[in-house]
C-alpha cells in the first residue's frame, strides 16, 4: 500500500485557475531576461553560439568583472526569502542524501519522461536539444545539478547550489533570447497540437513564452510531488515530517530559479492537487515529446546490461501509468512486471526506519552520494558538464 502521509492542515496557497495558468504561460523571468538582453546588448559583435558560450564564463568571473546588469542579477537574485527555514532546509537535504539512488531513478524514470508528455513545453527542449542531440551529458548536468543544491551549506547566501541556481536561471534567459531574436526560427501564431519536428525551427505563440512560468513550476513538481508519487510506487518509506522539509528546500530552490512565490505550494497536498492540474492541462501527444523519449530510451539501451532490457519499458510503465507512457510512445510492458512487487518489498526493507536512525541515515547519505557521484565521474570521464548552445541553434 502506498504510505503517502496525512494530509496536512489548510495552508496560504490556493489552487491557480486555468485563466490564471493560462495568463502564466506568457510571463516568463523578467529579472534574468533584462540582465541577459542588456548582457547580450554590450557583445553584440558576437555571433549566437559565441554569445552563449561568452555569457557561460561571464557568469563564472568574480562580481567586480561582470556587466553590471549581470552583476546586480546575481547579487539580488542571491538574497534570502525572509520565510527560510535553515533547520528545514537542512533536513530536507539530507532527506535526499539518505534516499540519493532513489531520487535519481525516480528522475530518470518519472520526473524526465513525464515531463516530455507536456506537449507545449517539451518543444523548448527538444528545439534546443537539450536531452536529444547529446541525452548523457544533459542527464548528468541535470544530476549534478541536484547534487549540487543538496551539499551541505550549498543554499547558503554564497553557497555553491545557490549559483548553480543562477547560472541555470540565466541559461534559460539566454535560450529564451535566441528563440525570439534568432532569424532562422520562424514564428507562427497557433500551432496545435504540437507537431514540429526539427530541422524546422518553429515557435508558436499558442505555447506561450519559452520557459514560462507555468512550465517552470511545472518542472518544479517533477522533482517534489512527482518524486514522492514514485517513491509510493516502489515501497520507499518515509515520514510526514521528510515530505515537508524537502518541500521547504525546493521551495527556496524554487524562489532562486525565480518561480513566481504564488505557483509554489509549501504542502505535500497543494503540490499533488497542481501537479494533477498542470499534467492535465498540459499532457498531450506530441512527435517532439516521442523524440526525446526515444533519446532517453536509447540512452537507457546503451548503459544497462543487455538481459535486463527488457525492464526498461515495463518500468516506465510502472512509474507513469499507461496513459502517459502511451503518449509517448513507450514500448508495451512485458512478463517482468512480476519482478517489481519483489523489488518494492526490497526498497522498503532498506528505508524503513532510515529517518529515525542517525547512523542508517549517515551511512546511505555518504554511500549514496558517493556511489552517484562516482557513476557520474565515471560517464562523464571526470569532466564536469557546462552549458553550451546546440549546434543547430548556433549555426
Amino acid at each position: 500500500m502506498p504510505n503517502r502521509p496525512p494530509t496536512s492542515s489548510a495552508s496560504e496557497f490556493a489552487l491557480p485557475t486555468d485563466d490564471e495558468l493560462d495568463r502564466w504561460r506568457n510571463i516568463a523571468d523578467p529579472p534574468a531576461d533584462y540582465a541577459v538582453a542588456a548582457y547580450f546588448a554590450a557583445v553584440d559583435e558576437e555571433s549566437p553560439g559565441q554569445l552563449f558560450g561568452h555569457l557561460v564564463r561571464h557568469t563564472q568571473l568574480p562580481p567586480e568583472d561582470r556587466v553590471p546588469a549581470i552583476a546586480d542579477f546575481f547579487e539580488a537574485a542571491s538574497a534570502r526569502p525572509d520565510w527560510v527555514d535553515d533547520q528545514a532546509v537542512e533536513r530536507g537535504q539530507a532527506f535526499f542524501n539518505r534516499l540519493v539512488s532513489h531520487q535519481f531513478a525516480a528522475l530518470y524514470f518519472a520526473s524526465l519522461p513525464s515531463s516530455y508528455a507536456a506537449a507545449k513545453g517539451v518543444q523548448v527542449l527538444h528545439m534546443t536539444g537539450r536531452l536529444r542531440t547529446d541525452t548523457e551529458r544533459r542527464l548528468n548536468e541535470t544530476a549534478q545539478f541536484m547534487m549540487d543544491i543538496s551539499g551541505p551549506g550549498a543554499l547558503d547566501t554564497d553557497g555553491v547550489g545557490v549559483q548553480r541556481i543562477l547560472h541555470v536561471r540565466l541559461m534559460h534567459a539566454a535560450v529564451r533570447w535566441m528563440i525570439a531574436n534568432d532569424p532562422s526560427v520562424k514564428h507562427v501564431p497557433h500551432l496545435d497540437p504540437p507537431r514540429v519536428l526539427l530541422p524546422d525551427l518553429i515557435w508558436s505563440s499558442s505555447w506561450g513564452l519559452p520557459g514560462n512560468q507555468e512550465d517552470l513550476v511545472g518542472t518544479w513538481l517533477t522533482f517534489t510531488a512527482q518524486v514522492y508519487d514514485t517513491f509510493d510506487a516502489s515501497g520507499v518509506e518515509y515520514t510526514e515530517r521528510d515530505i515537508s522539509d524537502h518541500l521547504h528546500m525546493w521551495r527556496l530552490v524554487g524562489h532562486h530559479l525565480g518561480v513566481a512565490p504564488r505557483l509554489v505550494p509549501s504542502s505535500r497536498r497543494d503540490a499533488d492537487a497542481l501537479h494533477e492540474m498542470i499534467w492535465h492541462r498540459q499532457q498531450a501527444p506530441s512527435a517532439s515529446g516521442v523524440a526525446m523519449t526515444e533519446a532517453l530510451l536509447d540512452q537507457a539501451h546503451h548503459h544497462m546490461p543487455r538481459p535486463t532490457w527488457p525492464l526498461i519499458p515495463t518500468t516506465f510503465r510502472h512509474f507513469l501509468g499507461d496513459d502517459v507512457a502511451d503518449m509517448i510512445e513507450i514500448p508495451p510492458a512485458n512478463w517482468t512486471r512480476h519482478v517489481f512487487p519483489v523489488m518494492n518489498r526490497v526498497a522498503r526493507f532498506f528505508t524503513r526506519g532510515s529517518a529515525k536512525h542517525p547512523l542508517h541515515a549517515r551511512v546511505s547519505a555518504y554511500m549514496g552520494r558517493h556511489l552517484m557521484q562516482g557513476l557520474l565521474d565515471e560517464m562523464r570521464h571526470g569532466d564536469r558538464p557546462d552549458f553550451a548552445i546546440p549546434d543547430h541553434l548556433a549555426e
